[in-house]
Protein backbone atom coordinates (compact mmCIF):
# COMPACT_ATOMS: atom_id res chain seq x y z
CA UNK A 1 0.00 0.00 0.00
CA UNK A 2 1.56 3.76 -0.71
CA UNK A 3 1.57 4.13 3.61
CA UNK A 4 3.35 1.03 3.77
CA UNK A 5 6.59 1.14 5.90
CA UNK A 6 8.14 -1.37 3.28
CA UNK A 7 10.57 -0.46 0.61
CA UNK A 8 9.05 -0.74 -2.69
CA UNK A 9 12.45 -3.10 -3.36
CA UNK A 10 11.88 -5.23 -0.51
CA UNK A 11 8.26 -5.67 -1.24
CA UNK A 12 8.44 -6.76 -4.70
CA UNK A 13 11.00 -9.72 -3.03
CA UNK A 14 8.40 -10.84 -0.82
CA UNK A 15 6.21 -10.81 -3.46
CA UNK A 16 8.19 -12.65 -5.82
CA UNK A 17 9.06 -15.03 -3.09
CA UNK A 18 5.66 -15.48 -2.34
CA UNK A 19 4.18 -16.31 -6.21
CA UNK A 20 7.13 -18.62 -6.13
CA UNK A 21 6.12 -20.63 -3.28
CA UNK A 22 2.18 -20.94 -4.22
CA UNK A 23 1.96 -18.72 -1.00
CA UNK A 24 -1.62 -17.61 0.32
CA UNK A 25 -2.27 -15.41 3.22
CA UNK A 26 -3.81 -16.80 6.62
CA UNK A 27 -6.54 -14.92 7.51
CA UNK A 28 -7.02 -16.06 10.85
CA UNK A 29 -3.23 -15.18 11.82
CA UNK A 30 -3.71 -12.08 9.87
CA UNK A 31 -6.70 -10.66 11.79
CA UNK A 32 -5.24 -11.43 15.35
CA UNK A 33 -1.91 -8.47 14.15
CA UNK A 34 -4.97 -6.10 12.18
CA UNK A 35 -7.33 -6.65 14.84
CA UNK A 36 -10.10 -6.83 12.49
CA UNK A 37 -13.26 -8.80 12.77
CA UNK A 38 -13.99 -10.70 9.86
CA UNK A 39 -18.00 -12.42 9.25
CA UNK A 40 -19.28 -15.30 8.57
CA UNK A 41 -22.57 -15.75 6.98
CA UNK A 42 -24.89 -18.40 8.00
CA UNK A 43 -28.00 -18.52 5.34
CA UNK A 44 -30.73 -20.23 5.94
CA UNK A 45 -33.48 -21.45 3.46
CA UNK A 46 -36.17 -18.70 5.30
CA UNK A 47 -36.54 -17.83 8.42
CA UNK A 48 -39.49 -17.65 10.51
CA UNK A 49 -41.46 -17.72 13.62
CA UNK A 50 -41.69 -21.29 13.65
CA UNK A 51 -37.95 -22.06 12.77
CA UNK A 52 -37.11 -25.54 13.99
CA UNK A 53 -35.19 -26.25 16.86
CA UNK A 54 -32.74 -27.99 15.18
CA UNK A 55 -31.53 -24.91 13.36
CA UNK A 56 -30.22 -24.17 17.06
CA UNK A 57 -27.73 -26.70 16.92
CA UNK A 58 -26.54 -26.22 13.63
CA UNK A 59 -25.97 -22.17 14.45
CA UNK A 60 -24.31 -23.25 18.03
CA UNK A 61 -21.93 -25.91 16.71
CA UNK A 62 -20.92 -23.56 13.66
CA UNK A 63 -19.93 -20.95 16.45
CA UNK A 64 -18.07 -22.21 18.31
CA UNK A 65 -15.61 -23.39 15.59
CA UNK A 66 -15.09 -19.64 14.78
CA UNK A 67 -12.00 -17.66 16.36
CA UNK A 68 -12.56 -15.36 18.60
CA UNK A 69 -11.65 -13.07 15.82
CA UNK A 70 -14.71 -13.71 13.57
CA UNK A 71 -18.22 -13.09 14.02
CA UNK A 72 -21.27 -15.04 12.86
CA UNK A 73 -24.09 -13.35 10.89
CA UNK A 74 -27.33 -15.30 10.66
CA UNK A 75 -29.96 -14.37 7.75
CA UNK A 76 -32.91 -15.70 5.88
CA UNK A 77 -32.31 -16.05 2.12
CA UNK A 78 -35.88 -15.08 1.72
CA UNK A 79 -34.68 -11.71 3.24
CA UNK A 80 -32.13 -10.88 0.82
CA UNK A 81 -33.61 -8.55 -1.23
CA UNK A 82 -30.40 -6.62 -2.73
CA UNK A 83 -27.84 -8.83 -3.13
CA UNK A 84 -25.32 -6.37 -4.25
CA UNK A 85 -25.87 -4.13 -1.14
CA UNK A 86 -26.73 -6.82 1.47
CA UNK A 87 -24.12 -9.49 0.67
CA UNK A 88 -20.96 -8.73 -1.82
CA UNK A 89 -18.18 -7.53 0.43
CA UNK A 90 -19.73 -7.93 3.45
CA UNK A 91 -18.68 -11.53 4.19
CA UNK A 92 -15.12 -13.08 4.66
CA UNK A 93 -17.06 -16.79 3.70
CA UNK A 94 -20.78 -18.08 3.91
CA UNK A 95 -22.44 -21.34 5.08
CA UNK A 96 -25.19 -21.88 3.51
CA UNK A 97 -27.79 -24.35 4.99
CA UNK A 98 -30.19 -24.94 2.14
CA UNK A 99 -33.19 -26.61 2.32
CA UNK A 100 -34.66 -25.99 -1.13
CA UNK A 101 -33.64 -25.74 -4.89
CA UNK A 102 -35.10 -21.54 -4.72
CA UNK A 103 -31.58 -21.66 -2.92
CA UNK A 104 -29.72 -22.40 -6.38
CA UNK A 105 -30.13 -18.64 -7.46
CA UNK A 106 -28.65 -17.48 -4.26
CA UNK A 107 -25.54 -19.84 -4.18
CA UNK A 108 -25.09 -19.27 -7.59
CA UNK A 109 -24.29 -15.54 -7.31
CA UNK A 110 -22.12 -16.51 -4.13
CA UNK A 111 -20.02 -18.66 -6.73
CA UNK A 112 -20.26 -15.05 -9.54
CA UNK A 113 -19.18 -12.84 -6.35
CA UNK A 114 -16.44 -15.02 -5.52
CA UNK A 115 -17.03 -15.38 -1.80
CA UNK A 116 -15.42 -18.71 -0.40
CA UNK A 117 -19.16 -21.05 0.15
CA UNK A 118 -20.12 -24.41 1.67
CA UNK A 119 -23.29 -25.63 1.43
CA UNK A 120 -24.67 -28.07 3.78
CA UNK A 121 -27.73 -30.23 4.88
CA UNK A 122 -28.72 -30.29 0.79
CA UNK A 123 -27.07 -32.02 -1.71
CA UNK A 124 -26.70 -29.37 -5.13
CA UNK A 125 -25.83 -29.82 -8.40
CA UNK A 126 -23.27 -27.37 -8.88
CA UNK A 127 -19.80 -29.02 -8.49
CA UNK A 128 -18.74 -25.17 -8.19
CA UNK A 129 -18.97 -25.14 -4.18
CA UNK A 130 -17.95 -27.36 -1.09
CA UNK A 131 -21.04 -29.69 -0.08
CA UNK A 132 -22.39 -31.79 2.81
CA UNK A 133 -25.44 -33.27 2.94
CA UNK A 134 -26.73 -36.80 5.13
CA UNK A 135 -28.08 -39.76 3.96
CA UNK A 136 -31.70 -39.22 4.67
CA UNK A 137 -33.44 -41.57 2.11
CA UNK A 138 -31.22 -44.40 3.34
CA UNK A 139 -32.07 -42.92 7.27
CA UNK A 140 -35.63 -43.70 6.46
CA UNK A 141 -35.65 -47.18 5.32
CA UNK A 142 -33.84 -48.18 8.06
CA UNK A 143 -36.32 -46.59 10.21
CA UNK A 144 -39.36 -48.25 7.91
CA UNK A 145 -37.28 -51.35 8.75
CA UNK A 146 -37.26 -51.21 12.12
CA UNK A 147 -40.69 -50.53 12.34
CA UNK A 148 -41.78 -53.67 10.08
CA UNK A 149 -39.71 -55.86 12.91
CA UNK A 150 -42.09 -54.30 15.80
CA UNK A 151 -44.68 -56.18 13.86
CA UNK A 152 -46.56 -52.39 12.11
CA UNK A 153 -47.86 -53.57 8.73
CA UNK A 154 -50.46 -50.01 8.12
CA UNK A 155 -48.35 -46.72 8.27
CA UNK A 156 -49.59 -43.22 8.23
CA UNK A 157 -46.93 -39.82 7.02
CA UNK A 158 -46.64 -36.75 8.75
CA UNK A 159 -44.63 -34.80 5.95
CA UNK A 160 -43.33 -31.69 5.96
CA UNK A 161 -43.08 -28.66 3.91
CA UNK A 162 -43.43 -29.15 0.45
CA UNK A 163 -40.43 -27.32 -1.56
CA UNK A 164 -38.04 -28.42 0.71
CA UNK A 165 -35.95 -31.32 -0.67
CA UNK A 166 -35.75 -32.99 2.86
CA UNK A 167 -39.53 -33.85 2.73
CA UNK A 168 -39.17 -35.51 -0.91
CA UNK A 169 -36.12 -37.36 -0.26
CA UNK A 170 -37.68 -38.53 3.08
CA UNK A 171 -41.00 -39.12 1.58
CA UNK A 172 -39.05 -41.20 -0.86
CA UNK A 173 -37.46 -43.26 1.55
CA UNK A 174 -40.45 -44.23 3.96
CA UNK A 175 -42.18 -44.95 0.58
CA UNK A 176 -39.83 -47.34 -1.10
CA UNK A 177 -39.21 -49.64 1.50
CA UNK A 178 -42.47 -49.53 2.87
CA UNK A 179 -43.55 -50.62 -1.02
CA UNK A 180 -40.54 -53.27 -0.63
CA UNK A 181 -41.88 -55.02 2.91
CA UNK A 182 -45.64 -54.77 1.92
CA UNK A 183 -46.03 -52.49 3.88
CA UNK A 184 -49.91 -50.17 3.70
CA UNK A 185 -49.28 -46.72 3.73
CA UNK A 186 -52.85 -45.47 4.70
CA UNK A 187 -54.47 -42.48 2.44
CA UNK A 188 -55.99 -40.41 4.84
CA UNK A 189 -52.92 -40.89 6.72
CA UNK A 190 -50.73 -39.57 3.88
CA UNK A 191 -50.42 -35.44 4.85
CA UNK A 192 -48.20 -33.25 3.76
CA UNK A 193 -47.73 -29.98 6.08
CA UNK A 194 -45.03 -27.76 7.35
CA UNK A 195 -41.84 -28.65 9.66
CA UNK A 196 -43.56 -27.35 12.85
CA UNK A 197 -45.10 -28.90 16.02
CA UNK A 198 -48.08 -26.60 15.01
CA UNK A 199 -48.40 -28.88 11.86
CA UNK A 200 -47.84 -31.88 13.47
CA UNK A 201 -50.35 -31.07 15.71
CA UNK A 202 -52.90 -30.51 12.94
CA UNK A 203 -52.10 -33.45 10.79
CA UNK A 204 -52.50 -35.92 13.71
CA UNK A 205 -55.49 -34.29 15.21
CA UNK A 206 -57.25 -35.27 11.50
CA UNK A 207 -56.02 -38.43 11.62
CA UNK A 208 -57.67 -39.37 14.61
CA UNK A 209 -60.97 -37.43 13.44
CA UNK A 210 -61.09 -40.81 11.28
CA UNK A 211 -62.97 -44.04 12.36
CA UNK A 212 -60.52 -45.87 14.37
CA UNK A 213 -60.35 -48.79 12.01
CA UNK A 214 -59.46 -46.41 9.50
CA UNK A 215 -55.98 -45.27 11.42
CA UNK A 216 -52.41 -46.52 11.21
CA UNK A 217 -50.84 -48.68 13.82
CA UNK A 218 -47.79 -46.12 13.41
CA UNK A 219 -47.32 -42.91 12.15
CA UNK A 220 -43.89 -41.80 10.70
CA UNK A 221 -43.11 -38.17 11.12
CA UNK A 222 -40.59 -36.18 8.64
CA UNK A 223 -38.85 -34.62 11.96
CA UNK A 224 -39.24 -34.59 15.58
CA UNK A 225 -40.93 -31.18 15.54
CA UNK A 226 -43.86 -32.72 13.67
CA UNK A 227 -43.52 -35.83 15.70
CA UNK A 228 -43.91 -33.52 19.13
CA UNK A 229 -47.04 -32.05 17.62
CA UNK A 230 -48.26 -35.55 16.68
CA UNK A 231 -48.01 -36.61 20.55
CA UNK A 232 -49.91 -33.33 21.48
CA UNK A 233 -52.31 -34.43 19.50
CA UNK A 234 -52.54 -37.73 20.64
CA UNK A 235 -52.34 -37.28 24.42
CA UNK A 236 -55.05 -34.23 24.27
CA UNK A 237 -57.31 -36.95 22.33
CA UNK A 238 -57.15 -39.10 25.58
CA UNK A 239 -54.61 -41.37 23.59
CA UNK A 240 -51.42 -43.64 25.16
CA UNK A 241 -48.38 -43.83 23.00
CA UNK A 242 -47.16 -45.96 21.81
CA UNK A 243 -49.80 -48.74 23.02
CA UNK A 244 -52.84 -46.64 21.12
CA UNK A 245 -50.69 -44.88 18.54
CA UNK A 246 -46.67 -45.41 18.22
CA UNK A 247 -44.93 -42.63 16.56
CA UNK A 248 -41.50 -42.16 15.04
CA UNK A 249 -39.20 -38.52 14.26
CA UNK A 250 -36.30 -37.41 12.46
CA UNK A 251 -33.53 -35.46 13.82
CA UNK A 252 -33.08 -36.39 17.36
CA UNK A 253 -33.51 -32.77 18.53
CA UNK A 254 -32.71 -32.77 22.39
CA UNK A 255 -36.61 -32.36 23.70
CA UNK A 256 -36.95 -35.62 21.69
CA UNK A 257 -35.61 -37.40 24.53
CA UNK A 258 -37.31 -36.34 27.52
CA UNK A 259 -40.95 -36.45 26.08
CA UNK A 260 -43.26 -38.73 27.18
CA UNK A 261 -42.75 -40.92 25.92
CA UNK A 262 -39.03 -40.63 24.68
CA UNK A 263 -39.26 -40.69 21.01
CA UNK A 264 -37.95 -42.53 18.11
CA UNK A 265 -36.15 -41.31 15.62
CA UNK A 266 -33.44 -40.32 13.67
CA UNK A 267 -29.66 -38.71 14.54
CA UNK A 268 -29.79 -36.81 12.31
CA UNK A 269 -25.79 -35.44 12.10
CA UNK A 270 -26.65 -31.35 12.01
CA UNK A 271 -23.77 -30.43 14.19
CA UNK A 272 -21.39 -32.43 12.65
CA UNK A 273 -22.54 -31.13 9.37
CA UNK A 274 -22.25 -27.12 10.72
CA UNK A 275 -18.66 -28.17 12.48
CA UNK A 276 -17.49 -30.10 9.38
CA UNK A 277 -18.85 -26.86 7.12
CA UNK A 278 -16.96 -24.47 8.94
CA UNK A 279 -13.56 -26.29 8.97
CA UNK A 280 -14.12 -27.01 4.89
CA UNK A 281 -15.48 -23.12 4.78
CA UNK A 282 -11.84 -21.64 6.43
CA UNK A 283 -9.94 -23.96 4.11
CA UNK A 284 -11.17 -22.63 1.03
CA UNK A 285 -10.79 -19.00 2.46
CA UNK A 286 -7.06 -19.42 3.71
CA UNK A 287 -6.40 -21.91 -0.01
CA UNK A 288 -9.03 -20.96 -2.70
CA UNK A 289 -7.28 -23.21 -5.29
CA UNK A 290 -7.91 -26.39 -3.02
CA UNK A 291 -10.33 -29.22 -4.97
CA UNK A 292 -14.12 -28.63 -4.13
CA UNK A 293 -15.10 -31.47 -1.39
CA UNK A 294 -18.62 -33.27 -1.43
CA UNK A 295 -19.39 -35.00 1.57
CA UNK A 296 -22.04 -37.49 2.71
CA UNK A 297 -22.60 -38.32 6.28
CA UNK A 298 -25.04 -40.93 7.66
CA UNK A 299 -27.82 -40.25 9.81
CA UNK A 300 -28.05 -43.44 12.52
CA UNK A 301 -31.74 -44.91 14.23
CA UNK A 302 -32.37 -43.87 18.26
CA UNK A 303 -34.68 -46.46 19.15
CA UNK A 304 -36.45 -45.40 22.62
CA UNK A 305 -39.83 -45.46 23.73
CA UNK A 306 -42.58 -44.53 21.16
CA UNK A 307 -42.88 -47.33 18.82
CA UNK A 308 -44.83 -50.53 20.10
CA UNK A 309 -44.24 -53.97 19.58
CA UNK A 310 -46.82 -55.17 17.62
CA UNK A 311 -47.78 -59.22 18.22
Amino acid sequence: TPNSSIKSVTRSKVLTAAKELNYSPNISARSLVTQKKYVIGVFLSRVHADLSTFFSNIISSANEKLPSNYLLSVVGIDEVKNFDQSVRNRFDGVMVVSQTKEDDQFIQKLIDAKIPTVVILRKVATAKVDNIYANDRQAMSDLVKYIYKQGHRRIGILNGTAEFITSKVRYRGIKEQAEELDMEIIPSADKQGEFSLTSGDAMMKEILEQPREDWPSCVICASDDIALGALKACHKSGLVVPYDMSITGFDNIPYSMVTTPSLTTVDNPLSSMAERGIEVLFQRIENPQIKRQTITMNPSLVIRSSVAERK
